[in-house]
Order: structure tokens, then sequence, then C-alpha cells
């Protein structure tokens, strides 16, 4: 076959599917309309929402039936928390757009649709008609509470479901088995790292603690899939669970990824190695998956993130260049990745070879999109597919209403809402000081965001040196939340709002600048070349800020993201 001949595949990441109309044993469901909702609370201060996942999934597929591609890789996450009532409802969704529209779909285990061999208990809250909430969990407790486990609030209704379980390996795979976990009459290849037979029993290997004394066997669900000929589709069980000595328990894989790849799964990294050659002396064109990042997805600025805000959850789930250069060595130039809900594109290079990492973004996370990759005759070409103009779901809306006249919530825009687009971006804005001003910046530079409008941040730029410490306090008065988000004259907005657009563009890259209007923009561009005149002192308010902007900068002119073709041959890339 030429290569000119590949049918294109759509690549979904981190759909975390929930879905309210699943029996997940909530008594409340009876008053609600049959639906399970989780509290926008609990949505305004994750990382990702929840309710509007199902319908997001549902959008995505329909585009992709629309447009007639028949493979779909899932980069793990499909699920929610892979409880057993979810996994059912997904394996459901798979089964139906299977039989209508002929897709044929290659999963992947992310880190939260499954938990080692032991699996493990969920507990989530769920609304009622009122506004309330409840709590349903899988833990084996009683409903008096005399034995609930850390986690779970003691002032409300509990249920206990088994449909709420997370189950390990290799149960947790078997709802989703045929797609692609296993051997299919219609690959024309199809192995593991450990040959050509689907055997749980065949799969297996030794999961060791970090000291050596405790070693599990665990089942590796890594495989190499052949859909039409000629075109290889590694797809790479990253999760890394390292067992505890002493304990029964598991270290969990969410901060693990690639880092912990090259320590702990060895295997896999031999056996990417002789892929890459068979693919080469084969002839065949060979594209990797895996959940997880394996370059900096942050346009490479995590060293400069960590000057300024110190280690944060996300910088410490960047891989080392040791991952990239494993890759390099294997001959493998392409993988898709998700896990952080980024939106990004980045390039290694060493001598003659390269390596390229797509990161994939979330369905429910700010940009909802996924991508499209078309392999042609020395040319990999990436569409990303945005489902901001989705609607939102009126019966899931009413419920949040009630939440909010129930517990007063605020949630920064989102519960007023009306298309997917605009609820997630006032969701990120809403994150960016609700929860990551809170927990990732340095104090005294958040106290300053918080009290300063961009005009102050402006005038700031041309005082002399002026201690971070000090200069909220030189503020003529502390603004807060005033202004954060109404367009108008930029001056006048608060600095919330660049930090609201500055996370914008850190998960989206330049598919975010549609979500930033050009007034603003144009303040940042000149507020860039007011900080841009000088080094300032470290230390200073002034070098903070400037570091932000750089950032910024970095975050909306790195390598193209939306739509655009790597040349296989030199590992250029272009915007198309």
């Amino acid at each position: 076959m030429s290569f000119k001949e590949f049918p294109p595949i759509a690549v979904i990441a981190d759909a975390h599917v929930h879905d309210p109309a699943t029996d997940f044993g909530f008594p409340g469901a009876a008053h609600t309309g049959g639906l399970s909702v989780r509290p926008l609370a609990e949505a305004a201060r994750s990382t990702r929402v929840f309710n509007e996942s199902l319908q997001a999934f549902r959008t995505a597929l329909d585009d992709v039936a629309s447009r007639g591609i028949r493979h779909v890789v899932l980069l793990g996450d499909y699920t929610d928390d892979g409880q057993v009532a979810t996994m059912a409802a997904v394996a459901v969704i798979l089964k139906d757009y299977n039989a209508r529209h002929g897709m044929v779909f290659f999963a992947l285990p992310g880190n939260h649709d499954i938990f080692a061999d032991t699996g493990r208990h969920r507990t989530k809250r769920f609304l009622e008609a009122d506004g309330s909430s409840a709590v349903v969990t899988s833990h084996p407790v009683t409903t008096s509470g005399a034995t609930l486990p850390p986690g779970i609030p003691r002032d409300l209704p509990v249920t206990v479901s088994p449909g709420m379980f997370c189950p390990g390996y290799p149960d947790g795979l078997k709802p989703v088995a045929e797609h692609g976990y296993f051997p299919h009459p219609s690959y024309l290849h199809w192995e593991t790292p450990f040959g050509l037979q689907g055997d749980n029993e065949k799969r297996m290997f030794t999961a060791i603690s970090s000291s050596g004394a405790t070693r599990r066997p665990l089942m590796e669900a890594s495989y190499l899939v052949e859909p039409v000929d000629g075109m290889w589709l590694l797809m790479i069980d990253a999760n890394v669970f390292v067992p505890i000595d002493g304990s029964d328990d598991w270290v969990d894989s969410t901060s693990a990824g690639w880092n912990a790849m090259l320590v702990h799964k060895r295997h896999v990294i031999d056996w990417m190695t002789d892929v890459g050659a068979r693919a080469a002396r084969l002839g065949k064109r060979l594209v990797a998956f895996s959940h997880y990042p394996a370059l900096d997805t942050l346009d490479g600025t995590r060293a400069a993130e960590i000057a300024l805000l110190g280690p944060t959850a996300t910088s410490g789930r960047i891989p080392g260049d040791a991952v990239g250069e494993a890759f390099i060595a294997a001959g493998i130039p392409l993988h898709f990745s998700g896990h952080l809900h980024v939106n990004d594109t980045a390039r290694m290079r060493r001598g003659d070879g390269f390596f390229v990492n797509v990161a994939v973004p979330s369905l429910v996370g700010f940009p909802p999109a996924y991508k499209i990759l078309t392999l042609r005759e020395g040319t990999a070409e990436i569409e990303t597919v945005s489902l901001s103009d989705m609607s939102m779901d009126g019966a899931i809306a009413a419920l949040y209403a009630a939440e909010v006249r129930y517990t007063g919530v605020k949630t920064g825009g989102m519960a007023e809402a009306t298309r997917y687009g605009d609820f997630l971006s006032a969701h990120i804005g809403h994150l960016a000081w609700r929860r990551h001003l809170k927990r990732e910046w340095p104090a005294a530079l958040g106290a300053l965001l918080r009290a300063a409008t961009l005009g102050d941040l402006a005038q700031l730029a041309g005082r002399s040196t002026v201690p971070m410490e000090d200069a909220a306090a030189m503020l003529p008065v502390a603004r807060g939340q005033a202004n954060a988000s109404e367009e108008g004259s930029p001056e006048a907005l608060s600095a919330i709002a660049f930090l609201g657009d500055w996370y914008r563009l850190r998960m989206a890259s330049d598919s975010g600048l549609a979500s930033v209007s050009r007034p603003r923009l144009r303040f940042y561009d000149r507020l860039s070349a007011l900080y841009q005149t000088q080094a300032w002192p470290d230390g200073s308010a002034q070098s903070g800020i400037a570091a932000m902007l750089s950032l910024f900068e970095a975050y909306r002119s790195g390598l193209p993201s939306k739509d655009f073709r790597i040349d296989l041959r030199t590992g250029d890339i272009t915007a198309r």
C-alpha cells in the first residue's frame, strides 16, 4: 500500500466519561430525572469538569462519524475514575458507534481507568433535587458514618454501591477488551512485548519496589496493532504501579509517567526499540501512543516555570530528556499523549534524529478538542477539532441552578454559560485564581496580582525596583476580584484577568489565542515591551511580572499545535 492511502485516525484523550444517567445506586436520582450529577462546586475546584463529559464524548464521536473516519485511538482516561458502572457505560457507547458507523477503537489505560492488580474504592458526591448533595461510595462502610474512611463527609447521607469500585489489571480491561487490548481477526498484525499471544498469563511482568525488596506480578497492557496494511500503531501502557514495601498497596501512577517507565518497565523500552527496527526494515509507518507525555508539553518552559513558581504538580509530571532520547534511539519519530489536558507540540533533536510529541487536549478541560492524524507520503498532518460550540445540557443546568440557590457557591460564570467553550473558558479562569494562585504561586506575587490592575502593572514597569513583598501594599487600593473579567479598557481590568489568560494559553498554546480579546492581546504586547527594557533584579516585583510575561509569550509563540504538518524525514513542523 502507498503511504498516500493511509486512512485518517481520530485521537481522543482524557474523555473522562461520566454518564449521569448511569445507575450508581444514588437514591436521589429518583427525584432528579434519573440523573446522578456531580456538584458544580467540585468541578470549579477540579482540573476537569464532570457532567458534560458524556455529551462531549458523543459530540466528538459524532463529528468523527460525519467525516467518515473509522479508526479512533483513545489515549487513556476514557472513564471518570474507572468505576465498574462507568466502564460498562463506556463499553456500551463504543459498541454502539462500532455497530452504527463501523468505528474501530484502539484503547490505552490511563491512571483514572484502572489501579494496579487490586483496584481501589471510589467515592463521589451527587446533587439532590434541592441542590444539596449526598455521597455514594464503594467503601464497605456503615451508613451511620461510624467507620467512614478519610475523605468521606460525615455530615452527608452515604450510600454504598459496588458500582463505584475501580478494578485493577486485568479485570479493568475486560469491558473494553475488544478495543485493541486483545487479538482480533480483523487485525493484520497484533503483538505484545511478550509475543503474539493475548492470554493474560502470557503478559505478566514482575513489578519491583524502589528498594528491590518487594516483587509482585502485574499484567502488561501494551500492544502493537496493524489495522491496515503498512500502518503500525504502537499502543503503550505507560501506567507505572510500583509495590510499596511492607504493604499490599501500590504507588499511584499519576505523577510517574515516562520517567518511571525508564526505570520500572524496561521490558517495554526494549520492545519499542525492537518494534522500531522492524518497522524500518519492513517499511511500516510507525506511530506511538500513550497516556503520558514524552516531552515537555509546556512549550519547553519547564525550567522557567520552576524558576517562577517553584515545583508544581504539572512541572513534576514533565519527562526528562532521557525519555525523548529513548524514543529517538528506538527510531520512533512521532508520539501522541494526553494526561496533562494540554494542547501542545514539542520536538527534540539529537544529531540527525528527531522526535515529536503531540499533546492532545482533554474533552473536559480548556480547550475541549480532539485531533485527526493523517499519514501521507513523508508527512503527518494533524488537525485539531474544537468542541467549543457544543450546547450545554438544560437538565444538568437546572440542577446547577438549584445547587447555586442552596449553597450560594460562586463559579465564575460557569453556571451562566450556554456554550461549552464559554463554560470551560470560565472554568479555567475561575480555577486560575481559586486553585492555582493559592496552591502554586509565591504568596507575594499572588498578593500583587490580586491587588493590581493591568494599568498598575504597566506603571510598575516605569518605577525603580520594588521588592516583591512590598509591591501590593504600594497600590492605592486593593481591588481584589473587582473587574476581573469584564471587557472594556484593559488598563482597568484586574491583573487576575491576565492570570486567567495566562492559563488559557498555557493549556491551549496557539489554540487559545481566539479566547483572548484583541484589545487584551495588544495590551499584553505593550506590557511585554515595557518589561523587556531592562534586566530586573531577582526578588523584585518587576522580575516576577517580567517572568510571567516571558512565559506567556512562550506559550503563544511555540511550535504550531492547532493545524500543522510534520515532515517525517526532517522533523520540520509547519502550520497548515
